[in-house]
């Protein structure tokens, strides 16, 4: 009896589930035209990526792994497990437990209310890899189209850079401690609540207010002896993030205040931020082509960004072919100073399983950067 029980588990276990998976296989290559001194002048690496997506019932696994092997600078080696949640469904809301990405912002320069995960650093500071925190969490749903999404994380995971030699290294020439600091000297959960409603009848809009507290998504860093530690501080935020759909046009706003709790008598103060945009698009100009007119504006009074009175232009051609191409290019500005970057990237597809993706990025900052100029490309074959 217990084997036909047994069997009959597995074969609902076996049939009745759905699983999805994904990988690539990638070469990545970045050569820095302009950089500071005695730093690299190229990189060149293989990546990976593995998604898998398990649903059986009304529980869902997902679990996604990334990994990089360079060939010449083994700090920017990884093996990451970036995503592993179990999630279940129930009538109203969903329970999650894990590793997860939680995606907050639209603005296309610089996402304000981005505040729940961290940058991977090892990999690149000026493009978007975001990594995976521990935590667990519920998504309410209510019958007026609205959801409460509630959020603690568990603990902070060592911030990693790339070596001494790379041009994203932010230290000069002292060295870096991975071990991360914290204000409080004790490190603490962080919460994250956001409750969010969609319009769908006289406006198309989604309106979403959020507040966290916890440790900051700024980082600051403190030297000990000879080495530099990342040192978090303890914030509290409220936020909002909207967008508006009318006709051609999308509006987007972000907006945060953040009151400073515990930073371990650094000296910052409480500090907003502020941003808004819009993107109009000219749709069929050619064929099926669409070009998009972007215009952003950032303001804020925080000392630990540089977004703090800038304008952001930029277009977007899509060709909105069967290889998914698009092209963008844009340019931010400061309005106060001589700070600027610009960029043009592409995306596409060479056949149904290559991918390849290029930039060119230019930064004048008063950072470590200085000036800095990089073309980068991927090629990723998908299976």
């Amino acid at each position: 009896m217990k084997k036909i029980v047994l069997f009959y588990l597995l074969n609902n276990l076996l049939f009745c589930a759905e699983l999805e998976l994904k990988s690539y296989l990638g070469l990545e290559y970045k050569s820095y035209l302009k950089r500071v001194d005695d730093t690299k002048n190229h990189n060149s690496a293989i990546t990976f990526q593995n998604e898998l997506k398990y649903s059986f019932d009304n529980s869902k696994i997902y679990s996604k792994i990334e990994a990089l092997k360079d060939s010449s600078e083994k700090q920017r080696d990884y093996i990451n497990i970036n995503e592993l949640y179990y999630m279940y469904s129930f009538s109203d809301y969903d329970f999650y437990l894990g590793k997860r990405v939680i995606f907050l912002g639209s603005l296309e320069a610089y996402n304000i209310v981005d505040i729940f995960n961290r940058q991977n650093y090892q990999r690149d500071s000026l493009s978007d890899y975001k990594i995976g925190v521990f935590l667990s969490g519920i998504n309410y749903y209510f019958e007026d189209n609205s959801r409460l999404n509630l959020y603690i994380k568990g603990f902070e995971e060592n911030i990693k850079f790339a070596s001494t030699y790379s041009p994203y290294y932010p230290f000069g020439n002292s060295s870096y401690n991975k071990e991360i600091l914290f204000a409080n000297n004790k490190e603490r959960p962080s919460f994250l609540g956001t409750y969010s409603k969609s319009y769908d009848e006289n406006i198309i809009a989604d309106v979403s207010y959020g507040f966290f507290y916890g440790y900051d998504n700024y980082i600051l860093s403190k030297k000990i002896y000879n080495d530099y530690h990342s040192m978090l501080f303890q914030s509290m935020k409220f936020f909002t993030n909207d967008t508006f759909v009318l006709d051609s046009m999308l509006l987007k706003v972000e907006a945060s205040y953040t009151k400073i709790k515990d930073d371990d008598n650094y000296g910052l103060k409480n500090f907003y931020e502020l941003g808004f945009g819009g993107e109009y698009t000219f749709e069929q100009i050619y064929k099926n082509h669409n070009l998009g007119i972007i215009a952003e504006y950032y303001k804020s009074d925080n000392s630990l960004t540089s977004m703090d009175n800038d304008i952001f232009l930029a277009l977007r051609y899509s060709l909105n072919d069967a290889d998914s191409s698009e092209f963008l290019g844009g340019i931010v500005k400061d309005i106060d100073d001589r700070e600027l970057s610009a960029y043009i990237k592409y995306e596409g597809r060479l056949t149904d399983t290559l991918k390849i993706s290029a930039d060119l990025r230019y930064v004048k900052s008063e950072s470590y950067l200085d000036k800095h100029l990089r073309f980068g490309c991927e090629v990723r074959y998908y299976f």
